[in-house]
Parts: structure tokens; C-alpha cells; sequence
């Protein structure tokens, strides 16, 4: 399996995709900074804005959305390169191959984490204030990237399922991933009707964002009123994302294997 994973990842790298991941996580800390530097963010200033910033809305969007391009990369690879018939005459099954490709999305998630803690550390120290609680952001930061990895594995399944074009594809990953952020931040607490409030207790990001807003919600002030009943423990948070990553894997798996076989 980590010879897979090391092939998979070598393909990844002949791409340049592992910078594109890097250069991702670069973006948006650069417009956040200058909110906290303009004193748009409440009591929270400097390092602990810049990161909270990061991390609910900076790795929702652009973590997702860049996994999914990569995950349509990694199952159309050997289609489009014609290198299927060389995978069936070796001793792999496929079952293999596309847990090695789904690891190679949490790798990828991992690093994503690390430069969003570095570039938030920078726009902390940029913004001029003391960089305090590292290890725990840090911690904050991989478990969310790997809570947002796990969201876009449905988003896999329709990508290896249909089978399509790149552009099918990024277009899928991109309005999933605005729709499940918008979930999050809108429908979670504007809607009233029962279907919404339905989806945004199955949708990932706003099952995520209500263990998030626990820490990053100032208490006492009237937004935290009104999302308190909201709340959610991680450990709720992480076994219902754990559930639909499970299902969605053991689903790619089936559909990559009778594809393949």
C-alpha cells in the first residue's frame, strides 16, 4: 500500500499539484490579515483572527474544492493516459489502487493544514501580535483539514461514478462546495423550513462549522446566543463525518473495482 501511495504521489508530483496545494492554502490568508490589520474582526485580533479566519472559512472553500480537481486527476490518470490494460496484468487489485488514491487526498489535506498554520503564524506576526496557543491551533487546523477531506468524498463518488470530463467534474466539486459553505453559514441559522434544516444536519460543513463556532464565537455577544443551541461536541462531529466517510469509500471502492475489473 505505500508503494501505491508513493506512486501516486509521484504522479501528483510530475504535475506540480503538491505546490498547487501549497500555493492554495497561501491565498487567502493574505485579504484576512488586512481585515485584521483594519480591525474588522471584533475582539479577536492578530494571530487568533488570522487563524480563526483560516480555519472556518478558509479551509472550508478552498480545501474542498481543491481536493476534488486532484481526486478527478488521480481517477481519470490512467484512463486518459491509456495505462489501464498495465494495471490489470499486475497483482493489484483495484480496491487497492483506489484506497491508495483516497490516502494520497488525505495527505494532501495534511499538508494543506501545516501551510495554513505557518501563513496564519506569518499574518499573526504581520498583524503584530504574539503567536500564543501554537500546539492547539495546530491541532484545530488537522483535525479540520481532515474533516474537510472526509466532506468531499461524496463529491468522489459522483466523480468516479459518471466517469466524465475534467470540467463535469471541477464543476461538480465547486458547487458542492459553495453549497455546502453557504449550508454552513446561512441555511444552519436562517431557515426555517424543515427540509433545510434536514440537509444542514446531513451536510458535512455545517456539521463541522458547529463544533468550529464553539471556539471562535465571542461568548456573551448576541451571535453566540443565538448559535449556542447549535453547538455540537467533536466527538458528535467526528463520528457523523467518520459515518459518511466510511459509506463514501466503501462506495468508490465498489464503483472503482467494477469499473476497472
Amino acid at each position: 500500500m505505500l508503494k501505491l501511495i508513493q506512486c501516486e504521489m509521484r504522479k501528483l508530483k510530475r504535475k506540480h499539484f503538491v505546490s498547487f496545494v501549497i500555493f492554495a492554502a497561501l491565498l487567502f490568508p493574505i485579504p484576512f490579515t488586512a481585515l485584521v490589520l483594519a480591525g474588522s474582526m471584533g475582539n479577536f485580533t492578530g494571530f487568533e483572527a488570522v487563524f480563526g479566519l483560516l480555519v472556518t472559512m478558509g479551509i472550508p472553500i478552498m480545501l474542498p474544492a481543491v481536493l476534488g480537481i486532484i481526486a478527478a486527476m488521480l481517477f481519470f490518470m490512467e484512463r486518459d493516459n491509456d495505462t489501464l490494460k498495465n494495471l490489470r496484468i499486475i497483482p493489484t487489485s483495484p480496491a487497492k489502487i483506489a484506497t491508495a488514491k483516497i490516502a494520497v487526498l488525505y495527505i494532501l489535506g495534511l499538508i494543506f493544514a501545516f501551510a495554513t498554520m505557518v501563513s496564519s503564524m506569518v499574518g499573526g506576526l504581520i498583524a503584530g501580535s504574539e503567536l500564543t496557543n501554537i500546539g492547539e491551533n495546530f491541532g484545530i487546523a488537522i483535525i479540520t483539514a481532515l474533516l474537510y477531506t472526509t466532506s468531499i468524498l461524496p463529491v468522489v463518488i459522483a466523480i468516479v461514478g459518471f466517469n466524465r470530463s475534467y470540467i463535469f467534474s471541477v464543476i461538480l466539486t465547486f458547487f458542492y462546495t459553495m453549497f455546502d459553505f453557504m449550508l454552513a453559514y446561512g441555511g444552519l441559522f436562517a431557515t426555517t423550513d424543515p427540509m433545510m434544516k434536514m440537509i444542514t444536519n446531513i451536510m458535512p460543513a455545517p456539521i463541522i462549522y458547529r463544533w468550529q463556532a464553539v471556539r471562535f464565537v465571542d461568548p456573551g455577544t448576541p451571535a453566540y446566543s443565538v448559535m449556542e443551541p447549535y453547538f455540537l461536541p467533536l466527538w458528535l462531529v467526528a463520528l457523523t463525518v467518520v459515518i459518511i466517510g466510511v459509506l463514501s469509500y466503501l462506495a468508490i471502492v465498489r464503483i472503482y473495482s467494477k469499473r476497472e475489473s
